[in-house]
Parts: C-alpha cells; structure tokens; sequence
C-alpha cells in the first residue's frame, strides 16, 4: 500500500510483513500485527511503516469437522474472481515469519490466504483471503471491497484432490474498522459457520506514519441453491 518508488519492482512478488491489515500472525495464530503500507496517489508523501496492533485469539485454529461429500471444499485456493468488481487475482499460501509476522506478496494484485485458518468451502471456520490496497503505484486487486453490497457474489478457484474446482460466495455485508478497535474474535473466527472473510485496507490515510486508519473486511458465505442461480464469473 505504498507510493514509495524505488528499486523494487511492484511488478514481482516479494514477501513483506502483513503491515496493512490483519496481520502478523504467530505460528499456530497466536498472535497479530496490522499490516499499513501507504497508498499510491501522488498528492502524498507516503512512508512505509509497519506495526504491531493486536493479536489474534487464541481461538483462531480451525475447528476439525467431517465434511459433506457434497460440499466443495478447496485445499489449495490459487484464484479469487469478484465479477461486479471484474476482479481476477491469483491467490496464494501465507504463512509466518519467525518473529510472528504474517508473509504477504509484496504485488498487491496478488491476494493471501491465511492457511492456518479454514480452507475456502469448509463447514465450519473463517477462510481468509487479505491483499494490499495498492503499493508502488499499483491499485490492488482488493482496493473496491468497499463497494461490494450483500448479495455480490465472490469465486474462489482451487483444487479439490488434485482437480480445478470453484466454490460460490455471496456476500452479506461489508463493515469498516478502525484498526485500533479491529474485532480479532469475529474475523479470526473459527468456529463460527464456514465462511470467506476478504479483507484489505481503507479509509483516512495518516502521512505521518504512513499508515491507514480503517480495515474494510467483507463477509460472504457459500451460495446454496435457495439463492438462486449466480451470474457467471467475469
């Protein structure tokens, strides 16, 4: 989420600490720091400036469920499509640095997901998927979550025992945090009932820390066949 230009290509994925959102996440989730990269417009002087804001519950580990073998469960989500905001964006793997630091790509058109938490589909659990709002320039592939209303549908791709497969959501609402007073229990939830917590950052933008103030986290669950058919992904 940084203006800053300099020798690194925004173009590449790198790995930097999970400043700008939900973020530094011990080994296990047991702990956590916003992640707050500067946004990209050229009125401001951004800075970049990481730092810890909370911690994760201890809760946060995914709940052991047997799964329906009708549902659709991804082991290895690799693709999140938002057809209202034409988003397309390859997701991958985060895990933990060994201070606690949750590990993003550096290229905000690539999107995490936290893989200690629920897998995208799964009965029980919050699978999340979090990205930059932009760095260097770049929007990021997660910037307008802000404008999704419920009923949007969001596409997770992955495989499921080796195949392609894609898992539907609809969205049932979109709040906006404060970071100081980000709701780790509800988000990090993982034995609430299985859901997609989509997170990036928002809101004013502090130039003297280069920070964010907001997190804009959207909710969605898997459609079923009471909501009807969705429109095809974009």
């Amino acid at each position: 989420m940084s203006t800053r230009t300099g020798s690194r290509d925004a173009t590449l994925v790198g790995w930097v600490p999970f400043a700008c959102m939900l973020a530094a996440i011990a080994l296990l989730a047991t702990s956590a720091v916003m992640w707050v990269l500067s946004p990209n417009w050229g009125l401001r002087n951004p800075i970049t400036a990481p730092r810890d804001i909370g911690v994760v519950p201890q809760s946060a580990s995914p709940v052991a469920v047997e799964q329906s073998a009708a549902r659709t469960v991804l082991e290895s989500p690799d693709r999140i499509v938002i057809p209202k905001l034409h988003t397309d964006a390859p997701i991958v793997a985060v895990g933990t640095e060994p201070s606690g630091a949750l590990q993003i790509p550096l290229d905000p058109r690539v999107t995490g997901w936290w893989r200690y938490g629920a897998e995208p589909g799964a009965a029980v659990g919050s699978a999340i998927i979090a990205g930059h709002i932009n760095y260097a320039g770049v929007e990021g592939a997660l910037a307008r979550i802000g404008t999704l209303d419920p009923g949007d549908r969001i596409v997770v791709y992955g495989l499921v025992a080796g195949r392609q497969q894609q898992v539907q959501f609809r969205v049932t609402g979109v709040r906006t945090y404060v970071k100081k007073t980000l709701p780790y229990q509800e988000i990090f939830d993982q034995r609430s009932i299985g859901r997609l917590v989509v997170v990036t950052c928002g809101g004013p933008f502090d130039a003297s820390t280069g920070n964010y103030l907001d997190n804009i986290v959207a909710y969605a669950v898997p459609v079923t066949a009471a909501d009807g058919t969705p429109p095809p992904p974009s």
